[in-house]
Parts: structure tokens; sequence; C-alpha cells
């Protein structure tokens, strides 16, 4: 991996604000999976904005890659509760977040790339499911403001089903060849049904974020979940802000990010102060010669890391895709995979190769 990233990166500007207050025109955002109205709603739901933090920690063995993704969306329409269908590799761990680390994790970027000028995450168990033919339900709890149940569908039509029964429109037969590659490849999904929200017609509401924790079935491939968005309409935009241990490939060789239209916004890179190729101390900013400076800018972050990674370091990426179509989506082979920076641009990564949980996205 490169000490320092070319001048020119430094220089970009900040295209995308986070959260309500500093939500840019952007258009309907979505892309980790599908919001579903009640079946009996007919008004319009629309997903706004959707963005994600990615925490990653790769493995030397099989398998043993994990990973934690922080989900945040904004949501406008009329119906008072619906559900939030995302796919994972392993059934995940729930838990809510704060949606001020999207804020800090902006402002951060900003202030990088600039020059300068509800319910409380309570958990509760809820309550116990009736059995559907062709659906397990992993787990089921209440995580902040959502009902989250995770669930593996193991015979085709059987989670619209589910969808249906809990009184959810359901994503329809055209929907089989998205759901059918999840099936057969063992994945799971997070639904997530909101209660409460109280949306309203002309008013998007912004919901607390929730992190998802598992592992991804390989070693080096960072997962994001997209090729269920190919089931909506509208062309979508996707913000990531990554922490890993290196930088991400970007255009070294074809498993790069931008071969799947994304493009960098930031990144962080060695100063001469820094240990070259090391990483920054997220959860102990003010140490951190590269970081310190912006130390009390970020408690909601550095509370994060001492939280889940205490003493660990990280590259933030903050990578950005606008106006993807869902068709071309849905012709994708795999969802989004993100792979480290291997000098060698002859380098296959080990989740891309044959028999590897990302190997799909790369057919030979």
């Amino acid at each position: 991996m490169p000490s320092r990233a070319p001048f020119g990166l430094l220089a970009l500007l900040s295209l995308l604000c986070v959260g309500l207050m500093n939500l840019v025109a952007l258009g309907p955002v979505a892309a980790d999976g599908k919001v579903m109205p009640p079946r009996d709603y007919k008004g319009s739901l629309e997903e706004l904005a959707q963005e994600a933090i990615i925490i990653f920690h790769g493995s030397e063995k099989e398998g043993g890659a994990v990973q934690d993704l922080i989900l945040k969306i904004s949501v406008q329409g009329e119906a008072k509760n619906f559900s939030w269908v995302v796919p994972f590799p392993t059934e995940p761990k729930a838990e809510a977040e704060a949606a001020k680390l999207f804020k800090e994790c902006f402002d951060y970027v900003q202030a990088r790339t600039v020059k300068p000028a509800t319910k409380n995450g309570k958990r509760a168990e809820a309550k116990a499911d009736e059995p559907t033919v062709g659906v397990d339900v992993l787990s089921r709890e209440i995580v902040g403001s959502y009902d989250v149940a995770v669930v593996k569908e193991t015979e085709a039509g059987a989670l619209d089903k589910w969808l249906d029964k809990e009184g959810f429109q359901t994503l329809g037969k055209d929907a089989e060849d998205v759901v059918g590659e999840y099936r057969r490849k063992g994945y799971c999904f997070a639904c997530m049904k909101v209660n409460g929200a109280e949306l309203q017609k002309d008013k998007p509401v912004d919901l607390h974020p929730l992190r998802f924790t598992f592992k991804t079935g390989g070693r080096d491939g960072i997962y994001f979940p997209m090729r269920m968005t190919g089931l909506q309409k509208d062309p979508f935009d996707v913000n990531l802000y990554v922490f890993y241990g290196k930088w991400l490939n970007d255009k070294l060789s074809k498993y790069g990010y931008v071969h799947r239209g994304f493009s960098l916004n930031f990144r962080d890179f060695d100063s001469r102060s820094c240990t070259p190729n090391a990483g920054k101390a997220w959860s102990a900013p003010e140490s951190d010669p590269y970081l310190k400076a912006f130390s009390g800018k970020m408690p909601t972050l550095t509370k994060l890391f001492q939280k889940l990674h205490p003493g660990e370091k990280y590259y933030l990426t903050n990578i950005q895709a606008r106006g993807i179509k869902p068709a071309d989506v849905r012709a994708w082979k795999d969802d989004l995979w993100l792979f480290p920076y291997y000098t060698d641009e002859n380098f296959v990564p080990f989740d891309a190769r044959k028999g590897g949980v990302a190997a799909a996205a790369w057919p030979e």
C-alpha cells in the first residue's frame, strides 16, 4: 500500500452531506435492500437517503473475516409502519447506533477535503412468530425503533409468504432471480419492521442507524448488499465510509471499486509524522499525529471504536456512486465486494478466487 495519497485526491470536494440537516439534492437513494410498505398502502413510500459505515477485519483463515455494517436511511411517505429487507452472507447481530456517527464522518471528510472557511436503542424480546413453511426465523428482537427478524428462505416464494403474513407488500415473482440467488448461496435476510415512525407525505423522517455485525464467510472481501436495490424503479446514490487497516483497491485491477461505478471522495493518508502503513488510532485520536487535530470533534465515533475495537487502527476511505440504475445492478452477478489495495496488479483477492464468497462477481 502506498504511504501517501496523490495530492490531487486531497483536493477533492465533498459531494454528499449526511442526514436531513445537511442533505444535498441527490434524489431517491437506496443501496442496501428494499423498503416494503404495508400491503394495503396505496401511497408512495420512498427511501430518500441511505448511507453506510463499514468496519472490516480481514483474516488469514478462510471464513474468519468479520464486519460491522452500520446502515441509516431516510424515508418519506404516509405509512405508519413499513419493513426493510437486507441480505447477509451469515446471520448478523443487530444493535442500535447513534445518527451522530454519520454527521461526524461527514464533518471529518469535509474538513479534510475543503479548505477552512425517538427511541434510545433499548433491546427487548419481540413476540414469537407463527412458523411459515420455507422460512426459518433465526432470531427476532426489538432494537430501538425496529422489530428485527433474521430469516432464511429455504423454498422459492416463502419469503413473500412470510412478508405477506407480517402484513407487508411482497417482493413479487419477478424478484425470484435475485432472491433465489441469495437462497442458493445460503444467505439470510434481516427484515426490519418499523412502527410508529410518524411518516408524512411531504416530510422525510431520518431513522436511527442499525449496526449489523456478521462474518462475511471469507478472508479479504468487504461486503455491501446492493442487488436487491435492482428491484426498485428509481436511480440511486451510495455513500460508504469504510474503516479498514489498509487502503482499498480503486483501479489497480479489475477488482477495484471504480469498475463498479464508484469513485474516491477521500481517504486517510500517511503524513511525515505517521508510521507508514500503520493505520490511524480512531479509538484514541488525541494520541494519533494524524487525527489529534480532530479528536474533539468526533466524540461519538471515538466512543464507537472504544466500544467495539479498542486499540485497533484503520484508514478511512470514503467512496461514492451517483445515479446508479437499478437495472444495471440487477444484472450484476453478485453484490458489491471491496478488496485491499494489493500492490501487485496481478494478485487475485482470496475471496474472488474460484470457490470464494465473492467469486460469482467475476465469472471465469
